[in-house]
C-alpha cells in the first residue's frame, strides 16, 4: 500500500512541473546575437539552415544591424520561447531581451532539427524594444500573475470547485486505500468533465466529456505573460464511494467449517 501511493506521488509531483525553456537553445541564440553585432557573415551561414540560406544574408544581417546597439549588452533574459515537435521534426523558437546602455533589443531566433541532428538556425527577426513597449510588456506579465484581488464571482467559484474537487479524490483515494478497495482508490484519483476559467479575461469554457488526474488543473502557457488557467472537474468515483458506502471495512471472511465426518451408531 504505501509503495501504491508513493508512486502515485511521484507520478503527481511530475506531472506538475512545468518545462523550462533549454538553456542550450538560449546560448544559440547569444551566438547568433553576437554575430549579428560583428556583422560576421561567414559565422551566421555556419549555424543556419537552409531556409535561411536561401535568403540574401549580407543583405539581412545589414537591415538588422541597424536595430543593434553597438554597445556590449549588460544583461540578458529570455522574454518567451515555444517547442513544437511534429513527425520527430522540432522548431524551436526563442525571443532574448539583450539590455544595453542605449536601450534594449530583442531578438527572436527560430531553429529547427529533423530526428536526431542538431539544431539550426532557420528564422531571425530583430528589433528594438522602446519604452513604452517594455512597459507594456511588463505590465502584461503583471496582469497574467496569480491573484485573488479584483476577480469576479465566477472567479471564486471555479477555483472552489477545483479545490473542493482535489480534496475530494485524494481523501477518497486514501480512505479507500486503508479500505484496501484497490480498484476504487484508483478511480477516485480521476474526475469527469471539466469547467475551464481564463484566470487573467476571465473567459469561461466546458468539456462535457474530459478526464482529469486528481479532479482539478492549474496551467500556464509557457511565455511570462502567458495566463493562468484554471479547471475543475466532478470526482464522480469519490461521490460514488461515499454513497455506496465502500467506506466500511470489509465484512471479515468466515472460514468454511470443515465437514465432519457422520457418526454411525449400531446396536450391539
Amino acid at each position: 500500500m504505501p509503495r501504491i501511493l508513493l508512486f502515485l506521488l511521484t507520478l503527481l509531483l511530475a506531472g506538475c512541473t512545468l518545462p523550462k525553456v533549454d538553456p542550450a537553445r538560449e546560448a544559440q541564440a547569444d551566438r547568433v546575437y553576437e554575430l549579428l553585432r560583428r556583422n560576421d557573415v561567414a559565422g551566421l551561414r555556419e549555424m543556419a539552415g537552409p531556409i535561411l540560406l536561401q535568403q540574401d544574408l549580407p543583405e539581412a544581417v545589414q537591415q538588422m544591424q541597424s536595430h543593434i546597439h553597438a554597445s556590449t549588452p549588460t544583461a540578458v533574459e529570455t522574454a518567451a520561447w515555444n517547442l513544437n515537435i511534429v513527425n520527430g521534426d522540432a522548431t524551436y523558437e526563442v525571443a532574448r531581451l539583450y539590455s544595453h546602455p542605449e536601450g534594449k533589443v530583442q531578438v527572436r531566433v527560430t531553429m529547427m532539427r529533423s530526428g536526431d541532428a542538431p539544431y539550426r538556425v532557420e528564422g531571425l527577426h530583430v528589433m528594438r524594444v522602446s519604452p513604452a513597449l517594455l512597459k507594456a510588456h511588463e505590465e502584461s506579465i503583471k496582469a497574467s500573475g496569480f491573484t485573488l484581488t479584483g476577480k469576479t464571482p465566477a472567479h471564486y467559484a471555479v477555483l472552489g470547485a477545483a479545490v473542493l474537487a482535489f480534496l475530494a479524490c485524494v481523501v477518497t483515494a486514501v480512505t479507500a486505500g486503508i479500505r484496501r478497495r484497490w480498484l476504487w482508490m484508483i478511480g477516485c484519483l480521476f474526475g469527469f468533465g471539466k469547467v475551464a476559467l481564463n484566470w487573467t479575461t476571465g473567459a469561461m469554457f466546458v468539456q462535457p466529456i474530459s478526464i482529469a488526474l486528481l479532479g482539478a488543473g492549474a496551467l500556464k502557457g509557457l511565455g511570462p505573460a502567458d495566463p493562468w488557467v484554471i479547471s475543475a472537474s466532478i470526482p464522480l468515483p469519490a461521490i460514488l464511494f461515499w454513497a455506496l458506502g465502500r467506506w466500511r471495512k470489509k465484512a471479515p471472511k468466515t472460514k468454511a467449517r470443515a465437514a465432519e465426518p457422520d457418526s454411525w451408531t449400531t446396536d450391539a
